[in-house]
């Protein structure tokens, strides 16, 4: 574990998270270049296009973030949305805005958007994984408790950096939770085990990750269908999200049959996504 508190000098940011995220995002792009350019396509379209995708996605996130997890915060302090230093990402409201910007680029640029995703998605669930692993090394997203032998402890305060040295000030979100609902002692500066569900997630990334490579190669042999990856990667995520949503100990509040109102959305779109393919993939044997 190694959550960051960054020191500038001027001002420390507890838990910064944008380290682990420019790892998996430049992690992403030169992997997507690289499988873009193998399809045969412009890579200089999908480059032209960053930019947009990178503020769809950090929109969408700060948007689901407080949606689904702090709207009170948002409602009593609007201006909160833009302070995007102080944390508060959600990796499904991000690939959603990215996608959402993407489509409208590529089709401003009269650019096939279903080839250059199908090209780009393998990257981008590797970036999902990385980022998840950051989520896990910075302690966001944090399970409940666990007895199985790989459950995790999470510490209660961050590292300094730079300096490496442990900052006493600040608990981490993970520790004051357990401590808040009693699985942990006040005194203990780390947290009981906890299911990994940052990992879990990850994993599930990179399998899906392997699943949609296998369709990929099969489709630029075949040369259509294009579309079935995009609802198996999102419909893929949507499912993987929604079951380990219920392992998360940071979920919102259940709306019904122990669900929260982000699982019921993430299994709609899931049941829609599957009903999607099925008909990319009839359209495609058709032609």
């Amino acid at each position: 574990m190694f959550p960051i508190d960054l020191n500038l000098g001027f001002r420390v940011f507890y838990y910064y998270e944008g380290f682990y995220f420019v790892i998996a995002i430049a992690t992403a792009y030169l992997l997507a270049v690289r499988s873009i350019r193998r399809g045969g396509l412009d890579a200089t379209v999908f480059e032209d296009a960053l930019v947009w995708i990178l503020l769809g996605a950090l929109l969408g996130a700060r948007l689901s973030h407080f949606v689904f997890w702090d709207l009170d915060a948002l409602l009593s302090d609007p201006l909160s949305f833009f302070r995007f230093w102080d944390g508060g990402l959600s990796i499904t409201g991000g690939l959603a805005g990215g996608v959402l910007a993407a489509v409208l680029y590529f089709r401003r640029r009269h650019a096939d958007f279903w080839v250059y995703f199908a090209n780009a998605s393998p990257a981008i669930l590797v970036g999902q994984a990385i980022g998840r692993v950051g989520c896990f090394l910075n302690g966001d997203a944090w399970g409940i408790p666990t007895t199985l032998p790989w459950g995790v402890s999470e510490p209660k305060f961050g590292t300094l950096v730079p300096g490496f040295v442990r900052d006493h000030l600040v608990p981490s979100q993970a520790w004051v939770w357990s401590v808040s609902h009693g699985f942990t002692n006040a005194s203990a500066s780390v947290t009981v085990p906890l299911h990994p569900t940052q990992l879990y997630e990850s994993l599930g990334d990179l399998l899906l990750a392997w699943v949609v490579l296998r369709l990929l190669r099969s489709l630029r042999a075949s040369g259509g269908g294009w579309d079935k990856v995009f609802w198996l990667h999102l419909g893929g995520y949507a499912l993987l999200r929604f079951a380990v949503e219920f392992l998360h100990g940071d979920r919102d509040v259940t709306v019904w049959a122990g669900m929260t109102a982000l699982q019921l959305g993430l299994a709609a779109f899931a049941v829609a996504s599957a009903l999607l393919y099925v008909r990319a993939a009839r359209a495609a044997a058709r032609a």
